[in-house]
């Protein structure tokens, strides 16, 4: 019996200790890779393999495009891979036997044409490994979202609710200045070499996404200052692809018979050799006439010819080799640029612009870690031409005459960037390590031609007349420039960086990163340290909380260094006798100080969190805290009088606080809504940028900036309806009005800084589509209403207090008058989508 006891004791011990064994023995681990149609590894896309009994196991690729699910047990799986952007693989068959199994799943990018059956991944999805703060645009949105100029990509990020659109067109992220954010394509810098801001164009129909960072940016990127724009275009596949947007041309009749807005778009792609080589070109041409109704009919039109080129080749050399390179040329001419209601037609100028770029990137893979070199090169050249040289004339209400400066810009950049990135690797959790180095060149080379500028009053007290030229009585300051106009400046930058993301559990990820960027114009390198961590408080990819802060390079502007090496300007007063009023001529320069200078940066804060609600809403609540230090700018040396030093310092400080809450809730495929709320303050304790023709000479002063929007509503979706099966697409945008500073006679400021708004902006544009088929292929058409609203939002303002005063009979030319802006407006929009 004692005996029977002992055995049967034994007998389940041995059970015990041997049924881990045999799950062991039975399980499986499961190592693969995602790729693109043209074997780029994926990265961030989500993988769910689901077992017989309904059983769900989840992961989610690195960097390199691989994922990893361990202890599975073996047998048969339905797989499912999901990217926004792409289409969803679902249904794969996956059977997997007991030890390792190495898979690989080929992910095809969204297409508007279908070869067949297939589901888009939906817009609403957590990155739970990401801890940056992003927004994206797919070549979706930016094709359907009717914004009030679609032929131009700029224009359509305003429908990111980080990006704002200034009265002058420059764009804003996250409330910096225009030069302050770093633009990418296709992994290289593309901002302008002299001024860092986005003035490169391309089809817009050959943008794949555009993406915003603002906060817990990685530290791969050198020059992010304020924030990241990344701009992704197609290499082509194995398909042959053809598209075209408004290839017919339209007229247009106000005061004679013109060519009218056109702007058509061509793109073709295909197989150079099917597998692996793949080619992409796009190619669009914008053709733009104006009429501004409150000039005179024979001298109130304006015309623009732009183009542009983008190629792109992806070759294959090997699966784990790729090459891909680019090629981007713009070209524009504008004829009286710069016309308004206030600027007539001989104040504007002729502009050429031309700019080209090319790169060309490394990709291999070894040992399962990605070896990245790129090079990439650009230049431009910019051309100002007045309509004559007459002196200009700045009127209590406007200007005349002609512009005062004849300029020739040319501006290059040489870039190089490396970069290995390790796959995932198992140590208390999952690291990615990363690690890489950059370096650039910088050229500015200027001249200029610059003639007087004349201030008049409105009436010579003399005789009581209107004053439209400069006779004594009505001249009260002369500007002249005096000595060498031809700046020469290069720079040069170089930057390394380290970081890690550990996925130290379901629940918890968590970023680390150190670069250092030097500056040879600072003379000095800067550390910038970088954190950000995710929580998810469910272990999936239902919620995160995202928490991250960092000090970010802020870049350079190469054109207002360059002011240093130009010109002085010479101003003259005079008293309403004609004579020269004391102290007589004046002049005023730009220097650079004895001591180095701090290399701009900012330390920013974020706090995020998004949370899916059901299947298909996506909520998000966005905080971000951003100081600038160390900003460059003017500063007059003696601001109790006219005239003098203005000496570059370091001592500009820029400061941003947002609030973004947002809600995406995707119905259908083809039914989607976005809309978003955002808080914000954008200030700086020196507002006040001094150039040559444009001095105010008093002291540097705080306040807010001239595109600070503290209230911003947007909203925008689309629907198929039941009227001849067309789709019904909106945007919606309200903000606070800029804010504008006052001049006076002299065109001195009047009051603080930028202390008056214009009106509040509101417009909503509606757009419908119908597609059709014509010979085989299929069509679409859209009609889009712009403004439908009606509203002035006016882009241009008499601030000269010395201006009569207006009332209920003179309401233009007054202080305080508004004018321009986009009136109402119906546009059509016809594109070629493919075969049927």
């Amino acid at each position: 019996m004692r005996f029977s006891c002992l055995f049967a004791i034994f007998a389940l011990l041995q059970s015990i200790i041997a049924c881990p064994r045999i799950r062991a023995a039975d399980s499986a681990d499961c190592l693969g890779v995602v790729l693109d149609e043209n074997g780029v590894p994926i990265a961030a896309a989500q993988v769910k393999f689901e077992d017989a009994a309904g059983r769900s196991y989840r992961a989610e690729t690195d960097a390199t495009g691989r994922f990893a699910l361990h202890t599975l047990s073996s047998g048969d799986y339905k797989a499912e891979v999901r990217k926004e952007g792409f289409f969803v693989l679902a249904g794969q068959a996956v059977s997997l036997h007991p030890g390792s199994n190495e898979l690989s799943f080929v992910l095809n990018r969204e297409q508007e044409v279908r070869e067949k059956v297939q589901v888009t991944a939906p817009s609403n999805q957590i990155d739970t490994q990401d801890t940056s703060q992003r927004s994206t645009l797919l070549a979706r949105d930016i094709r359907d979202i009717p914004v009030p100029n679609t032929h131009m990509l700029q224009p359509s990020l305003v429908a990111l609710p980080e990006i704002v659109q200034d009265n002058r067109t420059n764009l804003h992220v996250a409330g910096a200045r225009s030069g302050d954010t770093q633009y990418l394509l296709d992994g290289f810098e593309i901002g302008d070499p002299v001024s860092g801001t986005l003035t490169a164009r391309f089809n817009i129909d050959a943008t794949r996404t555009a993406e915003v960072q603002t906060g817990r940016i990685g530290a791969a990127y050198p020059h992010s200052g304020a924030g990241i724009l990344s701009l992704e275009t197609p290499d082509g596949d194995d398909r042959w692809r053809f598209g075209t947007t408004n290839p017919t041309p339209g007229v247009n009749v106000q005061h004679g018979v013109h060519l009218g807005n056109w702007y058509p778009r061509f793109a073709f792609s295909g197989p150079l050799e099917r597998g692996r080589f793949w080619f992409s070109n796009s190619i669009s041409v914008q053709h733009t006439f104006g009429v501004v109704k409150q000039l005179p009919s024979n001298a109130n039109t304006f015309e623009e010819w732009a183009g542009d080129n983008l190629v792109r080749l992806q070759y294959n050399i090997s699966p784990r080799h790729i090459l891909h390179a680019s090629f981007l040329y713009n070209r524009a001419n504008d004829s009286n640029l710069g016309l308004d209601a206030l600027d007539p037609q001989s104040t504007t100028v002729t502009a050429d612009q031309r700019r080209a770029f090319v790169s060309l990137k490394d990709q291999l893979w070894l040992h399962e870690t990605l070896f990245e070199l790129g090079v990439a090169a650009d230049g431009g050249v910019l051309e100002y031409t007045p309509q004559g040289s007459q002196p200009y004339i700045l009127l209590i209400n406007g200007t005349s005459g002609n512009y005062f400066q004849h300029l020739s810009q040319r501006g290059r950049r040489l870039q190089g960037v490396a970069n290995v990135i390790a796959a995932s690797r198992h140590w208390h959790g999952t690291h990615q390590l990363s690690m890489g180095a950059n370096a650039a060149g910088l050229v500015l080379h200027q001249s200029a031609q610059r003639g007087e500028i004349a201030a008049l009053q409105a009436t010579n007290p003399n005789d009581g007349t209107a004053c439209t030229s400069p006779t004594a009585g009505c001249l009260v300051r002369r500007s002249a420039f005096t000595g060498p106009a031809t700046p020469r400046l290069s720079n040069t930058q170089a930057g390394a960086y380290a970081q890690d993301t550990w996925s130290m559990s379901r629940y918890f990820v968590f970023q680390v990163g150190l670069r250092t960027d030097w500056d040879r114009f600072t003379q000095s390198a800067m550390a910038e340290p970088r954190v950000s961590a995710n929580v998810l408080p469910f272990g999936d990819d239902r919620a995160k909380v995202s928490l991250g802060w960092g000090i970010y390079n802020g870049p350079l502007n190469l054109a207002l260094i360059g002011q240093v090496l130009d010109q002085e300007q010479v101003d003259t007063f005079y008293d309403s006798a004609g004579t020269v009023a004391p102290p007589g001529p004046i002049i005023s320069q730009f220097v650079l100080p004895a001591g180095a200078l701090h290399q701009p940066r900012f330390e920013t804060s974020s706090a995020g969190w998004q949370e899916k609600f059901g299947r298909n809403t996506l909520v998000g609540l966005e905080l971000l805290a951003r100081n600038g230090t160390h900003g460059f700018a003017f500063v007059d040396q003696q601001p109790s009088q006219p005239g003098g030093v203005f000496l570059l310092l370091d001592q500009r400080n820029d400061r941003y606080r947002s609030a973004t809450f947002s809600v995406r809730h995707v119905f259908s495929e083809n039914t989607e809504l976005f809309g978003a709320y955002s808080g914000s303050r954008a200030r700086s304790n020196e507002v006040l940028n001094p150039a040559l023709g444009s001095i105010f000479y008093v002291a540097q002063q705080p306040g807010p900036v001239a595109w600070d929007a503290p209230n911003r509503v947007l909203t925008w979706g689309w629907a198929p309806t039941h009227i001849w099966s067309t789709q019904l697409s909106y945007f919606f945008e309200y903000r606070t009005g800029y804010p504008f500073s006052v001049v006076n006679l002299q065109q001195q400021l009047v009051g603080l800084p930028n202390s008056l708004r214009f009106p509040a902006y509101a417009s909503l544009n509606l757009g419908l589509e119908k597609k059709f088929a014509f010979r085989g292929y299929l069509w679409a058409a859209r009609v889009e209403a712009v403004n439908i609203l009606g509203r002035q939002n006016p882009d241009s303002v008499v601030n000269n207090i010395d201006a009569p005063t207006c009332t209920s009979l003179v309401r233009s030319g007054c202080f305080g008058a508004f004018a321009g802006g986009q009136g109402r407006a119906t546009t059509l929009r016809v594109r070629f989508v493919g075969r049927k």
